[in-house]
């Protein structure tokens, strides 16, 4: 069982506006202030996506990670900035179902938005499609997004990309009720439990909450339970990166356990 209240009060203590706004979603449904909404709208570029931390360019990369916060808000697409940034997605889809970073920011890119890069590109399109399945209720605009993920997936159920890569596809599948290879994603994902921290757990068990499907698998309860032993004496979660981002790591790990 988690300490509750001590990550709310962890929470309350070092989170900025949005990350309180997202707490306040959480813990008691309230939809976010206009001011709060109005700081993505002014960062949100003319196409509707956004830019990355490392080039002034509009980054399908970036557009999906401001779509998990706004989603976190409880903002749909019926919320200007959520669809304009669904719209950029559309128009950045490949004919192959697939998704990358423009070719001109090769040299800058890092390793999981490098443009030509495989595993970079798996990791794209199935964060792409996750969010267009989850927020955009998009079927069969992705099938041919699905059938790319399919064709690269191996029989233990391994991607030639990163780990988030997996659960994302896992994920994506889920929201289109392709049960077959997102099983076979949480079979090769269990033996690489020891590998995950919170921040992937987090990140792995909100995606497969959004997608708003049940789904029974021994991995994901193994997934939950190791995130209760990771919790702080302090309440929070860890994350990978510097400690300001473990509030948002919180934040998730308590959505992760909203209904226990």
């Amino acid at each position: 069982m988690i300490n509750r209240a001590q990550a709310i009060a962890f929470v309350q203590a070092n989170g900025n506006a949005r990350e309180l706004a997202r707490l306040v979603y959480l813990t008691e449904g309230k939809r976010p202030s206009p001011d709060v909404i109005a700081q993505f709208a002014a960062s949100q570029r003319d196409d509707g996506g956004w830019a990355p931390f490392w080039a002034d360019v509009s980054s399908v990369d970036a557009t999906c990670y401001r779509l998990a916060q706004l989603e976190q808000l409880g903002l749909g697409v019926s919320e200007p900035v959520v669809a304009q940034a669904l719209t950029f997605l559309r128009q950045r889809l490949q004919a192959n179902g697939a998704w990358e970073e423009e070719t001109a920011v090769a040299d800058q890119a890092p390793p999981w938005a490098k443009p030509g890069n495989l595993a970079a590109m798996l990791y794209l399109t199935a964060n792409c499609g996750f969010w267009l399945a989850v927020l955009g209720n998009e079927g069969a605009l992705l099938m041919p997004t699905t059938q790319l993920l399919r064709q690269h997936l191996a029989l233990d159920g391994a991607l030639p990309s990163f780990l988030h890569t997996h659960w994302l596809a896992a994920a994506l599948w889920l929201s289109l009720g392709e049960m077959e290879p997102a099983t076979a994603v949480f079979n090769y994902l269990t033996a690489h439990l020891n590998k995950l921290s919170a921040n992937n757990l987090t990140w792995l068990l909100t995606a497969v909450q959004a997608t708003g499907r049940p789904v029974a698998h021994p991995f994901l309860t193994q997934a939950r339970d190791k995130l209760v032993g990771l919790q702080m004496e302090n309440g929070r979660w860890p994350s990978d990166d510097a400690m300001e981002r473990d509030v948002h790591v919180t934040l998730e790990a308590l959505r992760v356990f909203a209904s226990t």
